[in-house]
């Protein structure tokens, strides 16, 4: 099968331009100003759009948080993926009580046949005994690539000190790992005096783990990974301050940063609602989002992903009020990802449709490991495209399909995905999933049990 996409404006590179894509079978064949080519199926994308199938990098879906189970599974939230345009979900496999290949197994298990788009995970050990390191070389000589470390939360169980992160970076950096951390210090919150503050409000969660934790993390990691030519990437950064540390060590190393729609449109008002609760995640909404916003409008960010983390509304409601720590913390975003992230720069529609092709494509499948199949169009890649029309019916805000409070309420976009192809198959059809029963997204890593552990 031979599909043509005319008349576009395309995503390429670092420039949009009038182009033409022709596919065959799964892949990208040819881009440019290609005349008369026979084609089996021809979509006209005037006035339209033509992009890399997009990636969200940082989510969370069928897994449990603390005591909470997260409301969207595998099925949900690559549905709301496709439908906006996220042709590779990125989620994370964090080891439990037993071994992370265990776990793995599991969210396998867990995705296999229920996935509208590709899936790749993200592995979060939480033990690093010897035979654990071990499999983890292993595991990234098959061609996993990304891990994530923390640098907080003991009392989960997922906290790597800072001499922890410096001995992977120098045993597993060598051998292609990219290192993603958490960056909150753990001393600093420590030291926060919480019998100080009203722990009934939802707006002490900005005291409890204050601006300061980030940037001390962020600076000590940057320092480890530059000293250990480690790669590096620190997720959801909430400050400027952060964001700037970052931006300036991207030349000296290889250092990237994501950060999340919520934290440049949403601010800590949300949080001194009476139903301020429903909006605390981790780290904290700040104050003055205008200069992060305008940081990543002019290129200091490499990525925006979602954290995407949603939790059932009388899960977000179970909160006895007394005490905010004890309650779920995130918000809904895969919906919303591409939307917001246009509103950055939506004053020049030609610039916002390259930011969502650097931020939630190109720039997200380098640091995954994928750049020789997803991220851009070019030929020899998969056949991931979007099709967007900027200028559709306006519509409110859906972050999630499933049951919960809504992260974004009273937003609105005019972005239309006209049309979506996954691996050149036609998926999403002016907003629509054409096969709902019939999820056709790939697992990109493969399976442990046909690997060889030592």
């Amino acid at each position: 099968m031979r599909t043509l996409i005319r008349h576009g404006r395309a995503a390429l590179a670092d420039r949009i331009q009038d182009a033409d894509v022709l596919v065959e079978g799964g892949t990208i064949t040819a881009v440019g100003r290609l005349g008369e080519v026979a084609a089996d199926r021809v979509i006209d994308a005037a006035g339209c759009y033509v992009l890399p199938g997009l990636m969200d990098f940082h989510t969370h879906v069928d897994d449990q948080i603390g005591r909470f189970y997260l409301a969207d599974g595998y099925e949900s939230g690559t549905r709301a993926a496709l439908l906006n345009g996220i042709t590779t979900l990125c989620t994370f496999v964090t080891q439990g009580k037993g071994s992370l290949l265990e776990a793995m197994a599991a969210a396998r298990a867990k995705a296999e046949g229920r996935s509208h788009c590709d899936v790749l995970w993200h592995l979060t050990p939480t033990s690093f005994e010897a035979a654990e390191v071990r499999a983890l070389e292993t595991l990234l000589a098959a061609g996993y690539r990304t891990l994530k470390l923390y640098t907080t939360y003991k009392a989960a169980g997922i906290f790597a000190s800072y001499g922890r992160i410096e001995d992977l970076f120098r045993r597993l950096g060598p051998l292609g790992a990219q290192f993603m951390v958490h960056c909150e210090d753990d001393a600093v919150i420590a030291g926060v005096d919480a019998a100080a503050l009203d722990l009934t409000k939802a707006h002490s969660h900005t005291s409890l783990r204050p601006e300061q934790a980030e940037t001390v993390a962020i600076q000590r990691v940057v320092d480890l990974a530059l000293t250990c030519r480690a790669a590096l990437h620190v997720v959801h950064v909430s400050t400027a301050e952060g964001a700037r540390i970052l931006a300036a060590a991207r030349s000296r190393g290889s250092i990237s940063f994501e950060t999340c729609p919520q934290y440049l449109v949403l601010d800590d008002r949300w949080l001194a609602r009476e139903d301020g609760h429903r909006w605390l995640c981790s780290p904290p909404l700040r104050a003055c989002r205008a200069e992060l916003r305008e940081l990543v409008r002019n290129g200091a960010a490499d990525v925006i992903a979602t954290d995407h983390c949603a939790f059932r509304p009388e899960d977000k409601d179970s909160w006895d009020g007394k005490d905010l720590r004890t309650y779920p913390n995130g918000l809904p975003g895969i919906g919303s990802l591409p939307h917001v992230t246009w509103k950055i720069w939506e004053d020049d529609p030609d610039r916002a449709a390259l930011g969502l092709s650097t931020h939630l494509a190109l720039n997200p499948a380098r640091r995954a490991g994928v750049q020789d199949r997803k991220g851009s169009l070019a030929p020899g890649m998969d056949a991931d495209i979007v099709v967007l029309d900027p200028s559709g019916p306006e519509q409110a805000l859906r972050s999630t399909l499933v049951p919960a409070f809504e992260a974004f309420p009273g937003f609105t976009s005019r972005l239309l995905f006209k049309h979506v192809l996954l691996r050149g198959d036609p998926r999403v059809e002016n907003g629509r999933l054409l096969e709902p029963d019939q999820p056709q997204g790939l697992l990109l890593q493969p399976s442990p049990e046909t690997l060889s552990f030592h």
